[in-house]
């Protein structure tokens, strides 16, 4: 039990993955009697018997014609898996890996095949910034990724409340962290790396090659770090994805590195100006107005809308930040899964940078 005990002492603030056990071995079974003694466990979660009604629909579905009273199905302790959550407290009784899978992706069928399903599952994804990389993570969780890395050095703070979603009990708590959580709390059987620092030049190959991802989505703030990593998935032929907010709107950015290494970065919309600036230094020489604007310039200024453009030159005298609505970061979030699961599925997706202007398709009609 000293072994539990300082698992549990080392999870306190930063924890961010589950215990998994299983009551058919004894030591795990003590394991969690000693949970529940300490008091280390306040909430315990149990409708593994309704997991298995749903479970024999899906393996079956001529069953849905016949709806019964299933009473044959009953819950056995020593069935599944017992999720333990260090953040909640929280247990919660499961399928076993294969049959959960089965059942929380059953409802993807037809929309996605079965080997694209495979091909997706396997799939690793590295996700270098959180803020907007956050409803990506949920999104793909949810379709079935399970392979990630997420790396961002950002706490959640209360400004972040107007598009990020979390609960007022976890401000304080590093997005990298955070992100991993909520995934692990929609599949327990992912598989997460966090780099709570964030991407540094220290830790740039790791990420990207150890394990080797086979796509990066790249939501980063600190542009000498957006242009390295870029320059470093060329290099390794990692395709890239970025979407920005453009008020209501959106500029989606796919960098098709594995196809064609020889891609100029975000495919020669990016400034040679612009990368000069950045890499040569410059920028940490300018005024904090320059900085905002070379950010804009960054994407490009014609690109963004009225609003969007204004509000760079008001950052600092009647702004606190470069403005963002929950409506893009859902859509941006969204975005990303679709592209990322094209890629994975070998699906057409060419490089290229895509506009989806949401008042576009309104006013023209």
């Amino acid at each position: 039990m000293k072994n539990l005990d300082r698992f549990l002492r080392n999870r306190a603030v930063d924890s961010y993955e589950p215990l998994i056990f299983d009551f058919k071995k004894v030591k795990d079974f003590k394991k969690v009697a000693a949970l529940l003694k300490q008091k280390k466990t306040t909430t315990v979660v149990d409708e593994f018997s309704e997991q298995l009604k749903e479970l024999a629909v899906v393996k079956n579905p001529k069953l849905l014609q016949k709806p019964t009273k299933n009473t044959s199905i009953k819950n056995n302790p020593k069935q599944g898996k017992w999720i333990y959550y260090p953040w909640r407290t929280t247990l919660v009784h499961v399928l076993d890996r294969e049959n959960y899978i089965r059942l929380k992706n059953s409802r993807n069928e037809n929309l996605i095949l079965p080997s694209e399903q495979r091909k997706f599952a396997q799939f690793r994804i590295g996700i270098a910034g959180l803020n907007v990389g956050n409803p990506a993570a949920v999104c793909i969780a949810l379709e079935g990724g399970l392979g990630m890395k997420f790396a961002d050095n950002d706490v959640l703070t209360l400004s972040n409340f107007n598009r990020f979603r979390a609960s007022l009990a976890d401000l304080g708590v590093n997005k990298a962290v955070l992100s991993a959580r909520q995934v692990y709390e929609i599949n327990p059987f992912a598989k997460i790396e966090v780099f709570p620092d964030g991407i540094k030049p220290a830790n740039l190959d790791k990420f990207l090659l150890k394990p080797k991802i086979d796509v990066l989505i790249e939501e980063m703030d600190n542009l000498p770090l957006k242009i390295a990593i870029r320059e470093h998935a060329k290099k390794y032929r990692i395709p890239v994805v970025m979407v920005t907010g453009n008020g209501e709107n959106l500029i989606l950015d796919v960098e098709r590195f594995d196809l064609n290494p020889r891609l100029p970065l975000l495919n020669g919309y990016l400034k040679d100006s612009i990368i000069d600036k950045v890499k040569t230094g410059k920028i940490a020489k300018m005024s904090f107005k320059q900085r905002i604007l070379t950010a804009r310039d960054f994407m490009g200024a014609k690109f963004l809308v009225s609003r969007l453009r204004k509000s760079f030159l008001q950052v600092g005298t009647k702004l606190a930040g470069i403005p963002q609505l929950a409506e893009t970061s859902f859509l941006r979030g969204a975005v990303l899964c679709y592209v990322v699961r094209q890629i994975a599925v070998g699906g057409k997706m060419p490089s290229d940078r895509y506009r989806l202007d949401l008042n576009k398709i309104v006013s023209s009609h």
